[in-house]
């Protein structure tokens, strides 16, 4: 069944600048020492902005690091680092992001050059890996180690504030900039700290805004397109310049959808992707594309909303608007707001009722005819509550598809299982199959390169 054109298409003119900003960030890992910059090391969810207080400074978050030596070092590099830590005792089902990380650190390679060597590390403990992660990484190069436990979220289903946990993590980030002044011998500047959580802040804004917008139609982008700017508001929004460019993202967002424009010619379906992808595997993405599906989004892009919205009764609603009035303005209010995003970012996925209602409604914002639960080997957390969620859904009547993947070991992927459920999934709803996986087999086996 043909499906005629309907809209037009024009690339997005912010992604080059995205990917650009992502390559400047390695590149300035690796140039940190020499430019007599510290080189702090961690998780994503590592307090990077806490730094800001006492200078320049270089973060080398584990997770994109991992990503890097999944996907730029995939030829060279991947398999080794995998087998380099399974073969000093680590088990195969740890994190996959540790994994990665750590053994391109035993190797003392990276796709960039030889592995860096960091100051000190600073994490964020809000998972069974995290804390210990880096605690390896500072016992192989013998430097201090500074982990900030997260505190305990509500239980009722929504979107509220514990204090307990909130009056925790703030402790916590007090007692961090105390002990960053004695180790760097520098002053604390409490005003960068404000300046850096607020780009944090408005660059979550400015997030919410562009993911309202997803839900025009057609979609004004898409999940591969979105992939480059949630790297960098997870990892680098406390920079000004990542704050520039969600800016300009939303306002080239709101040119496509007042024009019509969107990044394919056809949306036949659209469907959400919860959790993170294979990243060696982006081809499903085109894959996707190809049968004229969109995947307007997925759970690592409305989980950051909540923070910055206006939130009236507990619930969580996509399209509710975002808050610009809430903006830190003194060093009390930027450790709160941190401890609290730190809080919403745990609910999401250690309460099964609020991960589901996260879930469902945005379905709903977004007008998707179905969903992909991604069954990921490669983090527990990501993939808690899934089966239980995918029984909701389709108690709801909302088609879901499930895979199992990896998302930073290729050795548990497999493309013609994966491929066969999206047929049957796609088929479902209408959509039906063809030759597309023949013709495209050969061209997709290996991770694409853009």
């Amino acid at each position: 069944m043909a499906v005629q054109a309907q809209y037009k298409v024009e690339p997005l003119e912010t992604y080059r600048w995205a990917k650009e900003m992502r390559s400047k960030h390695f590149t300035e890992i690796m140039k940190a020492k020499e430019e007599g910059r510290l080189l702090v090391t961690g998780n994503m969810n590592a307090h990077k902005d806490l730094m800001a207080g006492i200078g320049d400074f270089a973060f080398m978050g584990g997770e994109p690091w991992a990503v890097a030596a999944i996907r730029e070092g995939e030829k060279g590099l991947a398999l080794p680092a995998l087998e380099a830590v399974e073969e000093r005792g680590y088990a195969r089902d740890l994190c996959a992001f540790t994994r990665a990380f750590v053994g391109s650190m035993f190797l003392g390679r990276t796709p960039f050059g030889p592995f860096p060597k960091p100051d000190f590390v600073l994490c964020a403990n809000q998972c069974d890996s995290k804390g210990k992660w880096f605690q390896i990484v500072a016992d192989h190069f013998n430097v201090p180690y500074f982990c900030i436990e997260y505190g305990t979220s509500g239980d009722d289903g929504k979107v509220t504030v514990n204090e307990n946990g909130v009056n925790y993590i703030t402790a916590q980030f007090n007692e961090f900039i105390d002990w960053v002044q004695k180790f760097t011998g520098r002053p604390y500047d409490d005003q960068k700290l404000v300046d850096a959580v607020v780009n944090m802040y408005k660059v979550r804004c400015y997030w919410g805004e562009i993911l309202q917008l997803q839900a025009s139609i057609p979609a004004p982008l898409e999940y591969k397109l979105l992939l480059p700017f949630f790297l960098n508001l997870e990892y680098w929004s406390y920079k000004p310049e990542v704050l520039r460019l969600m800016e300009a993202l939303r306002d080239e967002t709101k040119y496509r959808v007042a024009n019509g424009i969107a990044p394919m010619p056809r949306e036949r379906l659209r469907v959400l992707h919860d959790g993170l992808p294979p990243w060696y595997a982006l081809y499903l993405f085109r894959y996707l594309r190809e049968h004229d599906v969109a995947v307007v989004g997925g759970s690592n892009h409305f989980m950051f909303i909540s923070p910055v919205q206006k939130i009236r009764d507990g619930i969580f609603r996509p399209m509710d608007p975002v808050d610009w009035d809430g903006v830190p303005k003194t060093r009390e209010e930027a450790l709160r707001w941190r401890a609290i995003v730190s809080c919403f970012s745990e609910q999401r996925s250690a309460e099964a009722k609020l991960k589901y209602h996260y879930t469902q409604a945005a379905i709903e914002a977004w007008k998707a005819n179905g969903i992909i639960l991604e069954f990921d080997r490669g983090c527990e957390g990501f993939t808690l509550h899934n089966a239980e969620i995918k029984l909701a859904l389709q108690k709801a009547g909302i088609p879901v598809m499930v895979y199992e993947a990896n998302r930073a070991d290729f050795r548990e992927w497999s493309w013609s299982h994966v491929a066969d459920s999206m047929d049957a999934f796609l088929e479902s709803m209408g959509v039906p199959r063809s030759q597309i996986k023949k013709e495209l087999g050969g061209k997709i086996t290996t991770a694409e390169k853009e």
